[in-house]
């Protein structure tokens, strides 16, 4: 269903799509879970799941939900067949700069990982929340002025990570289960959502004692489920998504953070960028005694054209082993995806060539989380 945004001409129509109500084909199931359709049938009879069946003229077809999929993970995990991580990671998605497919790389990511077995948890830390938006939910409007327009008002914002943290009395303290959103269910990535009074929550940080480590205390408290109401343990990995600024919101993001991965185009301008989060990194470890791993994707690739594939080789030269090997091709279909208000992984008008390089990525971070998180252990 279409948003109408009467204060916003640039943008009079926003499609708001329950991510749930996405539909998935059987042939495009078994590639998105990295399965024969054999394999899937015996899983579902052999469990009892309940997959929908629509009429093809004169026979009927299995037609998947999100939902579906990732009841047959949690099947697989359940069995044996998929695992966890050593441990615990956290993954901060930050590049202080913007038009890089940040949000996009996050979700599809979290979807990637959540498929390959991994228990997923989102925390939008935008103020402009895109990674909510891209998820199905709106951040501008309330739930009742969502209900008028006869949309499900589960899909406004009423609360968000600054409802979790405690720092004083800025924002009402709820339980996780008051503010978490499970946009595919729940064996599907669940996410802490963002709207823009999460501004307030950049200010509330710089009054606080420890300003810089409030998400990291609360993190490494709430995954050894020490905090009442807020038990996080239950998660493989949580992904950060920042605004592309210098917040506190980002900084506590990244001082956080066991992995930061870095969306970049390959432009003249991405050797700077990187440069600048390495610099910045070594302040912090410096600093804080803090370092996290880092792990640049290129963006909006053009196959073929010389000065991208230079500019390539000078990060990967410059960054040996920060570069991820997977490349996230420049495509009119991550736009057409946004449009539809689809995640790209999902989305079955998707080119093999841009969906099967972001399912490239998904296993290559998971590897890398592996080791990394080996290493830790």
């Amino acid at each position: 269903m279409a948003v109408q945004r009467d204060n916003n001409p640039a943008d009079q129509e926003i499609r708001l799509v329950h991510p749930n109500d996405i539909q998935i084909k059987p042939v495009h199931a078994s590639k998105l879970l990295g399965l024969t359709g054999r394999t899937i049938k015996a899983i579902e009879e052999d469990h009892q799941l309940d997959i929908e069946r629509v009429n093809q003229g004169a026979v009927s077809a299995r037609i998947y939900r999100p939902s579906d999929l990732f009841d047959i993970v949690a099947v697989r995990r359940e069995r044996g067949q998929l695992k966890g991580l050593p441990e615990p990671a956290i993954v901060s998605t930050y590049v202080q700069k913007g038009g890089t497919g940040k949000t996009t790389v996050s979700v599809n990511l979290g979807i990637s990982l959540a498929l390959q077995g991994l228990r997923v948890l989102m925390i939008d830390n935008d103020p402009q929340g895109d990674t909510s938006t891209m998820l199905g939910y709106d951040p501008d409007l309330t739930p009742e002025e969502l209900a008028e327009l006869g949309i499900d008002p589960d899909r406004g914002i009423t609360a968000h990570l600054g409802n979790l943290i405690p720092l004083g009395s800025m924002f009402q303290r709820m339980t996780l289960e008051e503010v978490i959103k499970k946009p595919f269910g729940e064996n599907g990535p669940h996410l802490i959502p963002a709207d823009d009074s999460l501004n307030e929550m950049d200010i509330a940080l710089r009054a606080a004692n420890g300003a810089d480590f409030r998400y990291s205390l609360f993190l490494d408290k709430a995954i050894n489920g020490d905090i009442p109401g807020c038990d996080l343990s239950q998660y493989d990995v949580i992904i950060i998504d920042n605004a592309p600024s210098s917040s506190m919101l980002a900084t506590n993001s990244m001082l956080a953070a066991d992995m930061i991965i870095c969306p970049i185009r390959m432009d003249k301008f991405s050797v700077k960028a990187l440069t600048r989060l390495q610099r910045r990194m070594l302040e912090i470890e410096e600093d804080f005694n803090r370092s996290a791993a880092v792990v640049a994707v290129p963006t909006m690739f053009i196959r073929n054209r010389p000065r991208a594939q230079a500019n390539l080789a000078t990060v990967s030269e410059a960054f040996r082993g920060q570069v991820s090997n997977a490349l996230l091709y420049h495509s009119e279909d991550y736009i057409k995806s946004l449009e539809e208000g689809i995640p790209l992984y999902f989305w079955r008008s998707a080119s093999e060539n841009s969906q099967g390089a972001l399912r490239d990525f998904g296993k290559e971070i998971h590897q890398r989380l592996i080791a990394l998180m080996d290493d830790e252990d």
